[in-house]
């Protein structure tokens, strides 16, 4: 063999065995049962599924998941000034948004005309003029929706799911799809959670008992009076009379706290929410959040009771959590919570510096750490924090401070988003996806080996040899570039096959015609791929360019069709020049053949 040969064959064994290589562990992971793998490490699993081909929601399985965002709670973020006329028109908007699939700047801007809102009053940051004003509004929920996908992306990566697919449908809403994914509860919650970590001083004993009387007079007044029964008075009158409406008959004293019963939290949220109640809360810098659980009691009965405990909170927060820098699950060493799943913070100089000055200023006083409008602990100041470290505590399971972990170090959501529509693709329909895929692919290989066997004869098989090679180099790529096939991909493998086969029969024919002429095989062999890769290359470049242009703007299953597309295209034509060209000149030149099985 000579030196040309010689190189020729060491490049195409190496870039076979780097394709074999690199398809190892996903062939090693797919012929695994649980039971092999149950018996090796958590390293082993993890190099292996790090570097095996993923597979897309299709095939995988995973939630389906539309996302839209709250525009009209973006609106009422960034106006100032607001009164009960704004309040109002952000109502109708609202409702006229949720009932209406047009678009809701022109809504916004039919309803400011409808109500004669001057927007400068309520926007003055935002331009002058009702177009300024409109316009930056766009601006801003485009730049919303923007952090919106990338805190989501932020924390699906954190989340463990392989090749995401997150992207932006329309001007309000945002697709996810999370391959493997079968928690649907925990995807929502971590995709939903807005991650609005707040820390508020919770309000003294008297101040919360003199509120409650309050409350229970304008609910009393509210019950004397002979005008038509409000939500609140249908609720309560109907048994039990006139007491049902005091706040305080809804209240459980629960050490020195005080609680609600799981049953009566509806009765509690519709009563705050009587207009006079919530200007009289207003009027006294302050709320009433629940716990973020509820806590099993006995009651003097011996019945288990499910109880929330209720905070009275100042309503502005001392500290919020874009100050947070880090956030770990850790597991508590002592205290009540020894063994028990926590969240440690750290938080940047600037929230350190603040910390240290509130708990300096309200020692002895508790302080309610707050996510999500949720109270997760409320711990009495003993003495000043310096550091800027602080623990959330009274978490229910590993996964629950996990998630907070993420979406605290992930950050907060600008604007709420609403699920508006879910879709669990089942590991089984996935599975069969995966085999019927498989099977086709398999069926059109060989159908394609037959025939191209039958009619090329020994030239065929170096062919043949070429395709298969072509499917195991582009499947070894797709590994190393750890891709993610989908039903599109698997598609765009069977394409491959047939563009790997066109390449040789392009050549072929070239032979062919060029033996007709009659010239000598090694003369035609050379004439034939001279001749025939212009053709081939043109063919596979216009392709490539419809590959490049699908990929930039496709998405999920049609860039994984782009990908496959791509590389079959660049591998099918190393295999069709390249490789079978050496195996007929390694051929050729080991023994002088007369005439050529083509």
């Amino acid at each position: 063999m000579n030196n040309g040969l010689t190189t020729r064959l060491l490049l195409i064994l190496f870039i076979f065995g780097l394709g074999v290589y690199s398809l190892f562990p996903t062939m090693k992971y797919q012929f695994l049962s649980d039971e092999k793998k149950s018996l090796l490490s958590k390293d082993e699993i993890e190099y292996l599924e790090n570097n095996t081909i993923k597979q897309g929601l299709d095939l995988k399985g995973g939630i389906y998941i539309v996302l839209e965002v709250d525009l009209p709670q973006l609106v009422n973020n960034l106006a100032s000034n607001k009164d009960k006329k704004f309040e109002i028109f952000l109502d109708e908007l609202s409702n006229q948004y949720s009932n209406n699939t047009g678009d809701f700047f022109t809504l916004f801007e039919q309803n400011a005309m409808n109500h004669d809102l001057k927007l400068p009053r309520y926007f003055i940051n935002y331009g002058k003029t009702k177009d300024q004003i409109t316009e930056q509004l766009k601006l801003e929920a485009e730049d919303s929706i923007n952090r919106i996908i990338e805190i989501i992306q932020n924390r699906v990566d954190q989340f463990g799911v392989s090749e995401p697919t997150i992207q932006k449908q329309g001007s309000d809403r945002v697709i996810v799809e999370l391959a493997g994914i079968q928690d649907s509860e925990r995807a929502r919650s971590l995709l939903q959670s807005t991650a609005l970590l707040e820390l508020m001083i919770v309000k003294n004993v008297e101040s919360t008992n003199t509120i409650i009387r309050q409350i229970d007079n304008l609910a009393n007044t509210a019950n004397n009076t002979k005008e038509k029964k409000t939500d609140v008075e249908n609720l309560f009158s109907s048994d039990t009379g006139a007491n049902d409406l005091q706040f305080s008959s809804l209240l459980i004293g629960v050490g020195n706290d005080i609680g609600v019963e799981e049953n009566n939290i509806e009765k509690l949220n519709i009563l705050l929410k009587q207009e006079g109640i919530k200007q009289l809360l207003d009027a006294t810098n302050g709320q009433f959040l629940l716990s973020n659980s509820a806590k099993t009691f006995i009651n003097d009965f011996g019945d288990e009771e499910e109880i929330y405990i209720i905070y009275h909170l100042n309503k502005n927060a001392e500290l919020t959590g874009g100050v947070i820098e880090d956030a770990q699950v850790r597991i508590a060493q002592s205290g009540v919570t020894a063994g028990q799943p926590i969240v440690q913070m750290e938080m940047s100089s600037a929230g350190s510096r603040e910390w240290a000055r509130i708990t300096g200023a309200n020692i002895q006083k508790r302080i309610a750490i707050v996510l999500d409008k949720k109270v997760h602990m409320a711990p009495v100041i003993n003495s000043q924090i310096f550091g800027g470290s602080t623990v959330i505590e009274g978490l229910e399971s590993v996964n629950e401070a996990e998630d907070i972990a993420i979406v605290l170090r992930a950050g907060a959501l600008p604007v709420p988003v609403t699920i508006v529509e879910e879709r669990t693709v089942g590991a089984s329909l996935g599975a069969d996806s995966v085999n019927q895929g498989t099977f086709s692919m398999v069926i059109g290989l060989l159908l394609v080996i037959f025939f191209i066997v039958l009619y090329y004869r020994m030239s065929g098989f170096i062919a043949s040899f070429s395709v298969i090679w072509t499917l195991i180099l582009l499947l070894g790529v797709l590994a190393l570039l750890q891709a993610t096939l989908t039903l599109p991909g698997i598609a765009g493998l069977i394409l491959t096959v047939g563009m790997s086969v066109d390449a040789n029969v392009i050549i072929f024919e070239r032979i062919k015609e060029e033996l007709r002429k009659g010239k000598a095989i090694r003369s035609a062999i050379d004439a034939g791929y001279q001749r025939a890769i212009t053709t081939i290359v043109d063919a596979n470049l216009t392709t490539g360019i419809a590959a490049a242009v699908l990929y930039q703007y496709g998405s999920g299953p049609i860039k994984g069709f782009a990908t496959v597309l791509f590389w079959g295209i660049i591998v099918s034509m190393f295999t069709a020049i390249i490789v079978t060209r050496f195996v007929f000149d390694f051929i050729t030149s080991r023994r002088n053949i007369e005439k050529l099985s083509i």
